[in-house]
């Protein structure tokens, strides 16, 4: 990754294949109007005017199927908090960035305009996390001040500890109405369900 980044950054989790999903890798699950999930969730971080990272266990390198510049987690295999602490640690050191956002790689729906409108939100010491009809979703942002402890979780622990620590008052909920925040896909039958939701241009 390029040496101090000033945009803000959006780190794209996929080093990590679901058991449930068999032998097919979701990651690159094809869409119905062409392209791959991983790389048309690239495109619409970029659309939205972020800088977008995909995280990686070094043991599973598939970047060069990827858009974007790929971040190694060394200790990806132990789990997803294991890799959001190896990219921030990273970040932390090589970014100038007042917050950064953290999203998984199975949200098909997710719309362009979700991703803008928590970017809009960011502060270095807020965290940002957009809901749909009450429900918690993706991508949440993390001001700078929370880059520390992110950089500290271990195993499958995600961020639900960083957020609880943290001062009400920093802590942003805002209202969107897209669904695509908070549907994902754990298995290839669910993941077609969803994909036929799925709108040729995703605003």
């Amino acid at each position: 990754m390029a040496e101090q980044t000033l945009a803000l950054p959006l780190l794209i989790l996929a080093a990590g294949k679901s058991r449930r999903f068999g032998s097919e890798d979701k990651r690159f699950t094809a869409l119905p109007h062409g392209g791959e999930l991983i790389n048309a969730l690239v495109r619409r971080g970029r659309k939205a005017g972020l800088d977008v990272y995909v995280v990686l266990d070094p043991a599973d390198d598939v970047s060069a199927q990827i858009d974007a510049p790929c971040i190694f987690a060394p200790n990806a295999g132990v789990g997803m908090g294991a890799s959001i602490a190896d990219a921030v640690g990273i970040f932390a050191e090589r970014s100038d960035a007042e917050a950064l956002l953290i999203m998984p790689a199975d949200l098909p729906l997710l719309r362009v305009e979700s991703l803008r409108r928590v970017a809009e939100r960011t502060a270095v010491q807020r965290i940002v996390i957009p809901t749909f009809e009450a429900k918690r979703g993706h991508p949440i942002a993390f001001g700078r001040e929370y880059w520390p402890a992110l950089s500290k979780l271990s195993g499958d622990e995600g961020g639900r500890s960083v957020i609880a620590s943290a001062r009400s008052e920093f802590v942003d909920i805002i209202e969107l109405n897209d669904e695509g925040i908070c549907l994902d896909a754990d298995t290839p039958e669910q993941m077609s369900a969803l994909l036929l939701k799925l709108r040729p241009v995703l605003r």
